[in-house]
């Protein structure tokens, strides 16, 4: 067989592999047949309709409304859009957003980093032990870290930022740029400054927490992109003699760039439509002067201080639009490489142009310099560069140079492996320990009481106030029963619906299934809180708030979107071949599922359920504004209530975060190889 014919053969069982895991299609004329599978899909249907789209539609509909959410409501068309394109504020608070998100993927690079460096270590038991120390910090709740931040880092007169900045002389230097740059006596010798008092340092403060930040779920998404190369192209690389910068360069970056370039998008996303970070640390007014106010949180606060909803909902609406605009966004750079020469270029030329138009109208500055450093084209100076290289390196290479720098390229491996290995085992351990600090500063102050607290709150002093974990442990046990509650039983519920509806997109092309798949999709852009005003007002009519039931059924409803777009690849990835074999024994759908889905789908359920359960556990935007009875409020809320009382017992309250973060410790610790794999499951088929 020739090459060519060899080639089509192979292409030939490509289509064929690809042909046979994509579900039959079903014409109406057999839908008599098949019409039970519709079973699988109804709930998801009934729960996403009424509690997603009909808030959407509610909003847009409000929007043109002077509507208070009760009694009040007067058609006004289009005034609260002019108003609202014409509110500084407004705009102010999106051009923060976007800041916020350009410093956000700034922060991503040590994750990245972190990642690439425990890749790196090749003693297996010393890896796990190092991703158990980063699961540890990465999963304690964010809002706990926040608070943390509040209470030990940005005070002013003790706080251990200023004195960070006073004993290592940076302050000085700070009072140097103020008068250099003319900043206005931010800082100024002799005064404190005052991170969350101060209009000016507040957007410092927002982007400053969360130092060394590592959280969330960067580092593991990061490592199992990198678990996933083969270990063919690294061997290949070391009789090639590359060294750990080239592997790095050459390898691993490229590699995982595709996943980079999405959740770079995905980052800023997140931060325009977030708003639950800022309001702990900043509270509903955005800090002094309403400097630190996002989108999201405009809207909250036109919502339930001014009573203007119908206002709100033009807020909603536009956040969404704007939402969905960078959702298209990460599909142009998803599919960067498949554009031709002449349409990069133009996408180029047009975001430069975009680029200019922002600076000189004086807004979105950050926008501007994102869309600037996105256009350019750094391919022609890595070409230009590489060749350069090659012509220097054609000129001054001989015999005896190759066979020199081949004995000192022997020597330098030699002498620099053990040093690069220290550093590599130097810089996971360093920014261990900084993130563990808000840890061991919780674990300390939770054996304090207020008096040892204010005379030296970083060190374990005697004696120590076991009672105060009592204390916290009455204060706090029905919320955390509260929490249990819910969490368990939405992540139950989202993905009992999320598999059974994955099977029914996966099983069979039905009729119809298509435009219900581009309504999840649709869902997946839609950023919730911009429909949280209609969700309340649907939720009050149906007597669900002040309930956990209301939480439980929006959590499932928003839950499984994500969850089914997920789980759908994976059930597609199964063997049509065994269920076919189930339908010849007799096996109906459902039966199928439970034989064959279920027992092969154990990973990824277990990833998507720990997301699916740690983002019910850490959501307190939602049931802030749902509940009311204290004896129903989540652990979450409950803290941040805690945390904002004027006269504080600092050891309970630590004691209290503990145990707030423990049940998702040990739950990720737990599950983590299970996590892990279905990271690099995914990271495979993608």
């Amino acid at each position: 067989m020739s090459r060519k014919d060899s080639s089509r053969s192979r292409k030939r069982k490509a289509i064929d592999r690809h042909m046979a895991s994509i579900g039959k299609k079903v014409h109406l004329k057999d839908l008599k047949y098949h019409w039970k599978i519709y079973f699988f899909i109804v709930p998801t249907i009934i729960l996403i309709s009424m509690f997603q789209y009909y808030p959407a539609a509610s909003g847009i509909f409000h929007s043109f409304f002077r509507w208070n959410g009760s009694d009040i409501s007067e058609y006004v068309g289009f005034r609260n859009y002019v108003r609202l394109f014409g509110n500084t504020d407004f705009w102010r608070s999106f051009e923060l957003a976007f800041t916020l998100g350009i410093f956000n993927i700034v922060k991503m690079i040590p994750a990245f980093l972190v990642a690439v460096c425990l890749h790196r270590v090749r003693n297996e038991k010393l890896q796990f032990l190092y991703r158990v120390l980063f699961v540890i910090q990465m999963v304690i709740p964010g809002l706990v870290i926040v608070l943390i931040w509040r209470s030990f880092f940005f005070e002013a007169t003790a706080g251990y930022l200023n004195k960070f900045i006073f004993s290592t002389g940076i302050f000085d230097v700070l009072v140097k740029m103020d008068q250099l740059f003319h900043w206005g006596g931010l800082f100024v010798s002799g005064q404190s400054p005052a991170w969350l008092g101060d209009p000016r340092l507040i957007i410092s403060a927002c982007i400053i927490w969360g130092f060394p930040w590592v959280g969330s779920f960067a580092v593991l998404n990061y490592l199992a992109r990198l678990q996933s190369i083969p270990k063919e192209i690294y061997e290949a690389a070391e009789v090639d003699g590359a060294s750990w910068l080239s592997k790095f360069t050459r390898i691993e970056f490229p590699l995982v760039l595709g996943s980079i370039k999405i959740m770079l998008v995905l980052v800023i996303i997140e931060t325009i439509k977030d708003a639950g970070m800022i309001l702990a640390l900043a509270g509903i007014e955005g800090g002094p002067g309403g400097s630190a106010t996002v989108p999201a949180l405009f809207m909250l606060r036109k919502a339930f201080i001014d009573q203007d909803m119908g206002y709100a909902c033009a807020v909603g609406i536009v956040l969404t639009g704007v939402v969905i605009s960078l959702q298209k966004l990460s599909d142009l750079v998803t599919k960067w490489n498949d554009f031709s020469f002449s349409v990069r270029t133009a996408i180029r030329a047009v975001a430069l142009v975009l680029a200019l138009l922002t600076y000189l109208s004086g807004h979105f500055l950050s926008v501007a310099i994102a869309l600037f450093f996105a256009a350019f084209p750094y391919g022609i100076f890595t070409y230009l560069a590489t060749k350069i290289g090659e012509l220097f390196t054609r000129a001054s290479d001989s015999a005896a140079q190759r066979e020199k720098q081949y004995r000192d390229s022997v020597l330098f491996d030699k002498c620099s492996g053990y040093a690069l290995r220290l550093l590599k085992h130097l810089t996971i351990c360093s920014v261990i320990a900084l993130a563990f600090i808000p840890l061991y500063l919780m674990f300390i102050v939770s054996l304090k009481d207020n008096d040892q607290f204010y005379s030296n709150p970083a060190v374990l002093t005697a004696p120590l106030h076991w009672d105060n974990w009592a204390v916290a442990w009455k204060m706090i046990t029905p919320c955390l029963a509260n929490s249990v509650f819910i969490s368990v039983t939405s992540t139950v519920a989202t993905l009992g619906l999320a598999l059974s509806a994955s099977y029914f997109f996966a099983r069979y092309q039905m009729p119809f299934s298509s435009f219900i798949w581009n309504a999840i999709l649709i869902l997946m852009m839609m950023p919730a809180i911009a429909n949280l005003i209609p969700l309340f007002r649907l939720l009050r009519d149906l007597n669900l708030v002040n309930t956990l039931s209301a939480l439980i059924i929006v959590g499932a409803s928003s839950g499984q979107i994500f969850a089914i777009f997920v789980l759908r690849s994976f059930v597609e990835e199964i063997p049509k071949d065994l269920f076919e074999a189930a339908e010849i024994d007799g096996a109906g759908h459902f039966k199928q599922m439970m034989i064959i889905v279920l027992p092969l789908a154990g990973p990824i359920l277990g990833t998507v359920g720990v997301m699916n359960f740690i983002g019910q556990w850490n959501d307190f935007v939602m049931p802030l504004i749902v509940i009311r009875d204290h004896a129903r409020l989540p652990v979450m809320v409950q803290l941040l209530r805690m945390a904002g009382e004027y006269i504080k017992l600092w050891g309970p309250l630590m004691a209290g975060y503990a145990m707030a973060s423990i049940p998702i410790i040990v739950l990720f610790i737990l599950t983590m190889k299970l996590f892990t794999k279905g990271l690099t499951e995914g990271g495979v088929k993608g």
